[in-house]
């Protein structure tokens, strides 16, 4: 006898093959979605505390406004007063500075051989003339002045020989570059 099996079961297990596939899909794709669903749920929680802190920062980077605002001005002020203290130590030294200048050429003159006619300071340079008994006496004061703090170099303009008083003399005339010496020596002598 032979038995006909009329039933489709290769179909029935294809079918029921393809509805676990479909189920094992979906459910694999519904646990990507709530594994997904989850970080998203984590990285908003980490994001509205990281809005708080952010918030909370910015409420006491607010609240240093006002103090950087009174360091700035204090800064400000600190510079102001540095400024008029340097412009009166400058005032100072700039009118001590000349009666040293006058003192210096006086004590540096030699009064018994040589005599001053003119002196006119300009800037950083003093234009002088006068009378000196000959040469040596005029390359000497020269020196003398060189070697001072308060000048840097003196330089022979002109020397000429001139009578004064039935006497032959040299009238000399120099130009003086001035360099005021240091704060520390002023105040040390």
């Amino acid at each position: 006898m032979i038995k006909i099996n009329l039933l489709p079961i290769k179909e029935i297990r294809q079918k029921l093959r393809r509805r676990y596939e479909f189920f094992g899909l979906f459910g694999a794709l519904a646990a990507v979605l709530v594994v997904l669903g989850g970080v998203a749920m984590v990285m908003a929680i980490q994001a509205g505390r990281l809005e708080a802190k952010i918030s909370e920062l910015e409420t006491e980077r607010a609240s240093y406004v006002a103090i950087q605002r009174e360091i700035d001005s204090l800064k400000r002020k600190r510079e102001e007063l540095e400024v008029k203290i340097g412009a009166i130590n400058n005032l100072r030294t700039d009118s001590q500075i000349t009666v040293r200048i006058l003192d210096e050429l006086s004590n540096l003159t030699p009064s018994a051989r040589m005599w001053l006619t003119s002196l006119r300071l300009a800037g950083n340079t003093i234009n002088l003339a006068g009378i000196g008994l000959d040469n040596p006496t005029i390359a000497q004061y020269m020196q003398a002045l060189e070697r001072s703090p308060y000048f840097g170099s003196a330089d022979l303009t002109s020397s000429t020989q001139t009578e004064v008083g039935g006497n032959r003399l040299k009238s000399f005339s120099l130009v003086i570059r001035v360099t005021p010496p240091p704060p520390e020596t002023e105040e040390a002598e």
